[in-house]
C-alpha cells in the first residue's frame, strides 16, 4: 500500500487548510511530522490516522488505497 497524499490535500483544501501548518493546527499533529508526510519522507500511522479522520473525515482506507488490478 502506498500513501495517497493527494487525498489528504484535497480533504484539507475543502476546509481551507492549504499549508502543512494549517493541517498541523487542525489535526493537532506536530508540524515537522506533517512536513515529513507532505515531502514524501514519511506516512501517517496510528494515532495520526485517527486525528486525520476526526479533522477531515477521511479514512485510513482512503489514505492507503488497495492497489488496483492491472
Amino acid at each position: 500500500m502506498t500513501f495517497d497524499l493527494k487525498a489528504l490535500r484535497v480533504a484539507a483544501i475543502e476546509r481551507n487548510d492549504t499549508t502543512a501548518a494549517a493541517i498541523a493546527r487542525r489535526t493537532g499533529i506536530p508540524y515537522p511530522t506533517v512536513i515529513r508526510w507532505t515531502s514524501g519522507k514519511g506516512v501517517p500511522a496510528g494515532p495520526a490516522l485517527a486525528a486525520i479522520e476526526r479533522a477531515y473525515g477521511i479514512t485510513a482506507a482512503r489514505l492507503f488505497p488497495a492497489p488496483q488490478d492491472a
